[in-house]
């Protein structure tokens, strides 16, 4: 098995993880949200069942570094070769996923939001851009979230349990103590102005350096990585 194209025909043969599940998962939280909406009778809502996506993306990146890199090194795959399959995986994944998602959304705002019953895939301020802003958005956040799966993943394939618990655990209590300096100093209103001040599509261009220093810094480890 050669290079990259291996690679990629590893996460070919992953249909039930990267194919069906997301979107059987997608389907069952949109029916649960419809079936709500006709027992309540009333005026449609806003559900947030759109973000399981995203989370399942990053789990699903996550855990498919940890399961298949083993596997691929078995098959005398170079770290650099995963690393890359892997990236262009995800990214023609995101890819393929957001005009999944802008279409669905298009069929929503077509039908009234399914009989004014639920506003699921369309969502204020998340779809008030162009089609192509849209695109964008949900492209760079599915990247973003699939990034910070596969980089904790190889994370913790180079450093094992402890410290990737530590790195957790770090990050947890530097946007907590990020969370109590705010509220200390009394700035949630400045935050929430500087968010409404911009569109989902400028915000969304945020995640793109991190994503970036992600990569970069995932592709440094993974070079010294082990089973």
């Amino acid at each position: 098995m050669n290079g990259i194209p291996g690679v990629l025909r590893i996460y070919t043969k992953q249909k039930l993880s990267w194919i069906y599940l997301p979107w059987v998962i997608t389907a069952f939280s949109f029916l649960t949200n419809y079936f709500i909406s006709l027992m309540v009778n009333g005026d449609s809502f806003y559900a947030g069942g759109l973000a399981t996506i995203f989370i399942y993306v990053f789990v699903g990146a996550l855990v498919s570094v940890l399961q298949l890199f083993p596997f691929a090194l078995g098959f005398s795959i170079r770290r650099t070769d995963f690393f890359a399959g892997s990236v262009l995986m995800l990214v023609s994944y995101s890819i393929f996923t957001s005009i999944i998602l802008l279409i669905l959304a298009e069929v929503e705002r077509s039908t009234g939001s399914w009989g004014n019953r639920v506003s699921f895939f369309k969502l204020p301020y998340l779809n008030d851009g162009t089609l192509l802003e849209q695109f964008m958005i949900y492209f760079i956040v599915l990247v973003s979230f699939a990034f910070i799966g596969m980089g904790i993943g190889i994370f913790y394939l180079r450093h094992r349990g402890i410290k990737t618990f530590v790195m957790l655990a770090a990050y947890f209590i530097l946007l907590s103590g990020l969370s109590v300096l705010i509220t200390q100093y009394g700035r949630w209103g400045h935050v929430i102005d500087w968010v409404v001040k911009n569109t989902a599509f400028e915000l969304s261009l945020w995640f793109i350096p991190i994503t970036l220093i992600l990569a970069l810094f995932s592709y440094r480890s993974i070079r010294k990585s082990s089973v």
